[in-house]
């Protein structure tokens, strides 16, 4: 049942992404703008979007943890999804499906008006991917531990 849950989550997942993909240049960089003007609100981390904004950068920065915080969710999904008890095989699949959909979703950005399909972008998915592996092996391997210590 719990394995289920997590397929129907991935697949919820993969559409939110396929949706924020969808939309043009100027409604993605629409939502990058209210994201700025909301990080610019809060103390000390305002100071540095500001400056980032001035410079031209504060667009692309939001952008790109905007695609490797999407892709650590789709990971961590993934391989809650396929787990049993071999987490190599598992962190494996969890990439490779991972990365594939970075490139499903590049090429479907070629499509749309104002985007691009991007193989910087497919880069920057993966390593929030391989982020979002990294801090679930820590958590499964940290639970098989204390699981060994209560024994």
């Amino acid at each position: 049942m719990r394995k289920k849950f997590f397929i129907v989550l991935t697949i919820v997942w993969m559409g939110v992404i396929f949706y924020m993909s969808n939309q043009s240049a100027s409604i993605s960089s629409m939502h990058s703008g209210n994201t700025i003007n909301i990080i610019s609100k809060l103390p000390l981390i305002g100071n540095i979007m500001d400056y980032l904004t001035s410079i031209n950068i504060g667009e692309f920065i939001v952008r790109k943890c905007a695609h490797m915080t999407s892709y650590c969710i789709l990971a961590i999904l993934l391989f809650m999804s396929v787990y049993e008890n071999d987490i190599k095989k598992t962190v494996i699949i969890s990439f490779l499906g991972t990365f594939l959909y970075a490139c499903s979703d590049e090429f479907h950005q070629l499509f749309i008006y104002g985007r691009s399909g991007e193989f910087r972008d497919v880069m920057i998915d993966s390593t929030g991917g391989i982020i979002g592996l990294l801090l679930i092996i820590f958590i499964v391997k940290y639970k098989q531990i204390n699981k060994k210590i209560e024994k």
